[in-house]
């Protein structure tokens, strides 16, 4: 017969000192055997299925016992603790459970996708620190594995940063080699997830660089320091080395240099020191580049840009001093600022010399994003100011108002939503001219049976005479004035059938100028993908990009190269995914319709393990021959 003894009160009563750190978290104990509170020694003890609640945590293990004097609870035989959803299991804990801190004896434990294996696992606050711990790809069991990492000592952060010291790589049983601390995450955000973990060579050969490797690395020295190293050495072209590294001692103090080596080109990068102290926040960058040309190798210019900004806040208002100087320019740009933001409100104030854009001052007074009700933001800005532009070697004064209303969704039925956003720009110049600008955009989203449907709606005009070039809507030297942008598209994504899937999308826009121009784009790209049988499948795509007509703006211009009339088709032969190992073998291949020339004709084969593949491409066309090994950590 069950048996349950809860002892809230008593707990409590004798947690009052520390019922801060817990909040009054009442523990019950509940065990099929008998659980038993011994008052004279304030033990509790239990077997047989035990059951500690904590709250939303909790202790499951075959043997319990509870000192209410340590708060402390000892428990054995397939324990396992759910901790903020954590778990780990074990053969021994011993677990404060006012702290929420404690120490597993035999321990494992699961996280996304990574097992740990450990003599010693401690639980703490805010880490979980391991002691002579495996690390092992979460694909498989514990005890089925062609690799794993050993560790003298694994910390887990609550942000879900790994750290292993002391690592060694084995496979099938074998210790092969020492690896520097490594580093991962449990994070399923790939942006992340430290891919080059462990150093990951790429063997190849191509016919503009010969044979080559290629290393990527992810390389953590401990908190303070970490960083990323790229090299690459080739047969035919020079070496390469990339380093990008982060030091941080204090957050007080932050050093960022980005070095990049070609043996071709020269050595370039950046550095970034960020620097605190007291209230003063000093952040100095230098960065050093050259330019070269594809069309002509003898070309190299070397270009380089230095900044230094100091922020601090005097009386609740950022204040900035911000200086400048590249290799083009003799002069030493400086800037002040003074900003001050509250609710949806802000002002600014800002004055300087010898940069792109002088302001000799410029005061700003504005709302940002100020939610009007039903989804509708409301933003304005009121600027006087007396501007020098560089570029047109004009000093003159500017009054300007700037208004914008938005909502980027408006339902309209379960299927429809529409978006809009519009604005207007006024500004009054002491030369005497004026200029106004006015923008506008209307869209629907709207979903038809199973096609998904877009049209969409875009107004631009100017009017007046500006002396300025940053008031113009384009980067065009001149006004382009009224533009009308028409833009619709129709897709769909269709599983005909359990071995048969259809993707869909075309897309029509029409572009009108006021200059009398007209200038029309097409796109249209689908892909038909079928199962032949458990092991083989084929897939045949077309995709096309084409335009009619002139536009006076160039970065609305499509490049040629962007012209696409092509189609696709691409087989594919792979063993049961479920049993690893498997192999996956797939040959692509496309036709260009406007050069008239096979564009696309490449080959792989891969072999996939349950924590690693290896695998060889080949691309007939480029003659490029990629040897890869890809660990799944």
């Amino acid at each position: 017969m069950k048996k349950v003894l809860s002892y809230v009160l008593l707990i409590l009563v004798l947690c009052a000192p520390v019922v801060q750190a817990n909040e009054q978290v009442p523990i019950t104990v509940d065990a099929e055997g008998f659980v038993i509170l011994d008052e004279e020694s304030q033990m509790i003890q239990a077997e047989d299925n035990v059951v500690i609640q904590m709250g939303e945590d909790y202790i499951k293990a075959d043997k319990v016992e509870v000192d209410l004097t340590a708060k402390t609870i000892k428990a054995s035989g397939n324990i396992l603790l759910v901790q903020e959803g954590r778990e780990v299991s074990g053969d021994a804990l011993e677990y404060d459970y006012i702290s929420e801190e404690g120490k597993f004896y035999n321990a494992k434990a699961a996280e996304e996708n990574i097992k740990f294996k450990g003599k010693v696992i401690n639980i703490l606050k805010d880490e979980m620190v391991m002691e002579d711990t495996d690390l092992i790809p979460g694909y498989h069991d514990y005890d089925d594995y062609h690799y794993k990492l050993t560790a003298e000592k694994i910390d887990v952060y609550p942000d879900g940063k790994v750290v292993a010291k002391g690592v060694y790589l084995w496979i099938k049983g074998k210790k092969i080699l020492p690896l520097p601390t490594f580093t991962t995450t449990l994070s399923s955000d790939p942006t992340e997830q430290r891919k080059y973990a462990i150093p990951e060579p790429k063997l190849g050969y191509n016919r503009d660089n010969g044979a080559y490797l290629e290393v990527n690395y992810d390389h953590y020295v401990d908190e303070k320091l970490e960083g990323f190293v790229h090299f690459k050495a080739t047969s035919k072209k020079g070496n390469q080395l990339d380093l990008d590294y982060d030091y941080a001692p204090s957050e007080n103090f932050q050093f960022k240099p980005d070095l990049s080596y070609d043996q071709e080109i020269g050595l370039d990068g950046s550095v970034n020191l960020i620097n605190k102290i007291g209230g003063v926040t000093s952040n100095l960058s230098y960065n050093a580049y050259i330019e070269d040309d594809e069309d002509d190798p003898d070309y190299k210019d070397k270009e380089w840009l230095a900044r230094w900004d100091l922020t601090t806040d005097i009386f609740g208002v950022k204040s900035g001093l911000h200086l400048r100087r590249d290799e083009d320019d003799p002069e030493t740009g400086k800037e002040i600022t003074f900003d001050k933001s509250w609710s949806d409100y802000y002002w600014q104030l800002r004055a300087g010399a010898d940069n792109e854009y002088d302001y000799k001052p410029q005061f700003s007074l504005g709302i940002k994003n100020k939610d009007l009700g039903n989804g509708t933001l409301l933003s304005t800005d009121l600027r006087i100011a007396n501007i020098y532009e560089r570029d047109t070697d004009v000093e003159t004064s500017r009054r300007g108002f700037d208004l914008r209303l938005r909502d980027s969704q408006v339902k309209v039925t379960d299927s429809t939503n529409l978006y809009w956003n519009g604005g207007l720009s006024a500004s009054k110049y002491g030369t005497g001219d004026d200029f106004q600008t006015y923008d506008f955009n209307l869209g629907i989203d709207q979903k038809l049976a199973f096609l998904d449907f877009n049209l969409d709606y875009q107004y631009y005009n100017e009017f007046g005479q500006t002396p300025f070039e940053f008031d113009l809507l384009t980067d065009e030297d001149e006004k382009i004035g009224e533009r009308n942008y028409i833009t619709a598209s129709v897709g769909s994504d269709l599983e005909i059938s359990d071995d048969l899937d259809l993707e869909w999308n075309a897309q029509v826009r029409k572009s009108n100028y006021e200059g009398g121009d007209d200038y029309n784009y097409y796109q249209f790209n689908t892909k038909t993908s079928y199962q032949i049988n458990e092991y083989n499948s084929i897939a045949l795509g077309y995709n096309y990009v084409g335009t009619v007509g002139e536009t006076p703006i160039e970065d609305e211009e499509v490049e040629r190269d962007d012209l696409y009339n092509e189609v696709s088709v691409s087989y594919n032969f792979q063993t049961n995914q479920l049993e690893f190992p498997y192999w996956d073998v797939e040959i692509e291949a496309g036709y260009d319709f406007i050069e008239d020339e096979l564009s696309t004709l490449k080959y792989s084969l891969t072999r996939e393990f349950d924590c690693f593949n290896t695998g060889i491409e080949y691309d007939q066309l480029e003659k490029d021959i990629r040897l890869n090994l890809e660990l799944k950590f």
